[in-house]
């Protein structure tokens, strides 16, 4: 049985595309990250901005030597998490969106997926493809699709990964935004 798209995700997917632009139009725009951050941002300004949108910091570690914050309860349709990474100088560098769904079917990420990079091509033009792999790593069957876009002083990529063992399958589609 084929599980269709929750109506919500249908509607901002429909208004998230409403402004494509055609090729003979197309200027690139900037990348910057999501829900009104910007790059350089403090530790402190980007906690008041979780903090006023009510959602919540559920784990704070380091990792390659970057602060981390996972962050859950920002409001985006079908949004599970977000992870953001600071740097050295304590400053927004890089945001993780990931998107997942239990009662979503492959069939439901692949349109999640193809919806996304089509609105991102519409923004900032052909993606770099990195990845369109489908291979078995032991028992279990890993299938990854990726793309990136590049500006002069950010990037995003947009990565479907889905693992599979017998009736066990785990999938997840991340937008990764990327300062420098």
């Amino acid at each position: 049985m084929r599980l269709c798209v929750p109506w919500t995700l249908a509607l901002f997917l429909t208004a998230w595309l409403a402004g494509r632009v055609t090729a003979q139009n197309f200027v690139p725009q900037q990348i910057n990250p999501p829900f009104g951050f910007y790059w350089g941002e403090t530790e402190q300004a980007i906690a008041l901005v979780v903090n006023r949108a009510q959602a919540r910091v559920v784990d704070r570690t380091v990792v390659n030597g970057r602060d981390t914050w996972t962050i859950e309860g920002l409001v985006q349709p079908a949004l599970r998490r977000a992870i953001i990474y600071f740097g050295t100088a304590k400053t927004l560098v890089e945001v993780e969106l990931q998107y997942e769904q239990p009662e979503w079917d492959l069939v439901a990420y692949e349109e999640f997926l193809n919806s996304a990079r089509k609105r991102l091509e519409a923004k900032y033009g052909p993606p770099i493809v990195l990845a369109r792999d489908k291979k078995p790593e032991g028992d279990i069957m890993e299938t990854v699709v990726g793309y990136r876009w590049q500006q002069a002083s950010s990037s995003i990529q947009l990565i479907f990964y889905s693992a599979q063992r017998n009736n066990d399958v785990y999938r997840t589609v991340s937008l990764h935004y990327r300062a420098g």
